[in-house]
């Protein structure tokens, strides 16, 4: 229990480290690793991406004659409405994935496949398609620790869900055993190439790693990894879930060559360049192509239609024709085109919000190989931040097996040593970081800096704050972040000091009233919205019709009104003395 005076002295020396106000505030606070940032500055900026993006869709995917000539363009509101069937859909569908095998050097050998859903999906499809409880000779590694293990319960259901699909695979079919299935001793862990030989295995499944627990693999681990696979290609299959990997591949040149060569990858591409997740797609080699075709005509299980990879030769014999790869929804960079698309409904907005996000990162950053050294640099400015930082210390302690996507982050607060105190400041620091904000004691109301969005760490994880540090991100984002951390902390550490001095009837005066300001203007700038919205939204309507007369019958009907809407937007930005218009 603290006293009196340790809170007191806890609340004046936070007072002392934030005496000079927040850091430099991050150019994007987006962090999370679900929700990965577009890198837009504000939300001026990221609505004008969005126009950005509305246009790129209209001069990218036009409306075409029965000859393919342009007559007209596609807008964003057709766009959205057009079915998972057919133009434009189909184009957006191809074009997006290839691109996706285009960037990240996805050689020509190696197809790609692509369904609804995310990561998780892609999981189930590789794990339906890939495995084989029908023979008794398919053996496979996991590089987790067995569910309900010592090693697994620590990190809670998440961590432990991809070995139980694998296990209840085994388990509940008819000719399963789950003894095939050998898990490893930690997570992310790859034996060595003779150990793997010892077990049989025929698959390695890697879910072990990155985006939970902030963890790569070593160097060791994937050269372990390539040696086993060069000893049998046709046998030796390895799938990885790529989702906080790719873009962020640590290795160097060679070995990342060879993991994107020889290993299957699934991922949702969002993770690395932004965009909007509902999909999956998969690299797979033509070796586990083969293994695909073999196991699916003796299947182990039922594959749901939605996320079938393989498909009946004859259509009108479902049940028994002998089903192939060659007409699933996979994609074939040596022709540049899809066998069949996407089962049930989708949103094309998303596979292109994809590309044109990617196009958009590529000019941005450069290509896949800078993205992986960028990522790597950001690693090691968190390293070298922190082992000069009293108050954070890195989550994963192996130095060989540190993420470049994603960093975990402990507090280690010296003046504290209640565990539940301490959790109760880093939730509140978490309130601070984002934009909810704090409120104290006797009632001030500190604002949400709004500088770090979804740092939560998983329950079990060695973090308190987990964050995307990945090669979209600019070193100077990685600073901020880190400062606005141990800023937020301190504040929120008096805020806790005061509520627990409260309750010993200890209060303070309210210092400042700055989260409470009011904007007197806001009608004004509501009215200019308004206004500039239906601006932009009348002129992307003439730019879209192709029709000269209702072009002219549009602008007679609105004309006026935009004259008067027009000198009405001069006066209101002159009452706000704002320059230029």
């Amino acid at each position: 229990m603290l006293t009196i005076d340790q809170l007191k002295t806890i609340r004046q020396t936070s007072l002392e480290n934030t005496a000079e106000g927040p850091p430099a505030r991050t150019s994007n606070q987006f962090f999370g690793v679900g929700p990965i940032t577009d890198m837009t500055c504000d939300e001026v900026d990221a609505r004008l991406l969005h126009f950005e993006y509305q246009a790129w869709i209209e001069n990218t995917y036009p409306k075409l004659s029965d000859r393919g000539d342009v007559v007209g363009k596609s807008t964003g509101r057709e766009f959205n409405r057009s079915i998972h069937r057919g133009f434009p859909a189909e184009v957006v569908l191809r074009d997006m994935v290839r691109e996706i095998h285009r960037y990240f050097e996805f050689p020509k050998k190696n197809k790609m496949a692509v369904g609804i859903g995310g990561g998780h999906t892609g999981f189930t499809v590789c794990a339906l398609h890939l495995l084989n409880a029908n023979d008794p000779d398919h053996q496979v590694f996991v590089d987790t620790p067995k569910p309900e293990s010592a090693q697994a319960t620590s990190g809670g259901f998440f961590r432990q869900s991809w070995g139980v699909q694998l296990i209840e695979l085994q388990r509940y079919s008819l000719h399963g055993d789950e003894s095939r299935l050998h898990f490893s001793s930690a997570e992310g862990v790859i034996p060595s190439a003779d150990e793997l030989e010892a077990m049989a295995i025929r698959v390695f499944m890697g879910v072990g790693h990155e985006t939970t627990g902030a963890m790569d693999y070593s160097i060791a681990d994937i050269e372990n990894l390539i040696e086993w696979i060069d000893r049998d290609p046709e046998n030796h299959h390895a799938v990885i879930d790529s989702t906080s990997m790719i873009g962020a591949m640590p290795w160097g040149e060679k070995l990342v060559e060879q993991v994107v060569d020889k290993c299957c990858l699934f991922m949702p591409l969002q993770k690395a360049i932004g965009g909007n997740s509902g999909y999956y797609v998969i690299s797979l080699t033509p070796q586990a192509l083969t293994l695909i075709n073999k196991n699916q005509n003796n299947p182990s299980w039922s594959v749901p239609r939605q996320v079938k990879l393989a498909l009946p030769k004859d259509p009108l014999r479902p049940l028994s024709s002998e089903v192939t790869t060659d007409l699933g929804p996979i994609y074939d960079p040596e022709t540049e085109t899809m066998s069949s698309g996407i089962i049930n409904t989708y949103s094309i907005s998303a596979l292109a919000e994809t590309r044109f996000g990617l196009l958009r990162s590529e000019r941005r950053i450069g290509s896949v190989r800078e993205h992986n050294r960028r990522s790597v640099a950001n690693r090691e400015t968190v390293i070298k931040w922190v082992k000069n930082n009293e108050l954070l210390e890195l989550g994963v302690k192996d130095e060989t097996r540190r993420g470049a996507a994603v960093t975990l982050l402990k507090v280690i607060d010296v003046d504290i040593s209640d565990a539940e105190i301490v959790a109760r400041v880093i939730a509140k620091s978490k309130q601070l970081l984002g934009f909810e904000g704090m409120t104290h004691a006797n009632g001030e109301y500190e604002k949400g800096l709004d500088v770090a969005r979804h740092v939560n760490a998983y329950p079990g994880t060695p973090g308190d704050f987990r964050a995307w540090i990945g090669g979209t991100r600019d070193e100077s984002d990685i600073i901020a972040l880190l400062g606005n951390i141990c800023y937020a902390y301190h504040r929120a550490r008096i805020v806790v000091a005061e509520e627990l001095l409260a309750e010993q009837a200890v209060s303070f005066e309210p210092q400042s009233t700055a989260g409470l300001q009011t904007q007197d203007d806001s009608e004004t700038f509501t009215e200019l919205r308004g206004m500039s919205e239906a601006m932009a939204a009348f002129w992307g309507a003439m730019d879209a019709t192709a029709d000269e007369d209702r072009q002219r019958e549009m602008a007679g009907r609105y004309g006026s009104q935009l004259r008067q809407d027009s000198n009405r937007y001069q006066q209101l930005l002159d009452k706000l003395r704002i320059e230029g218009s």
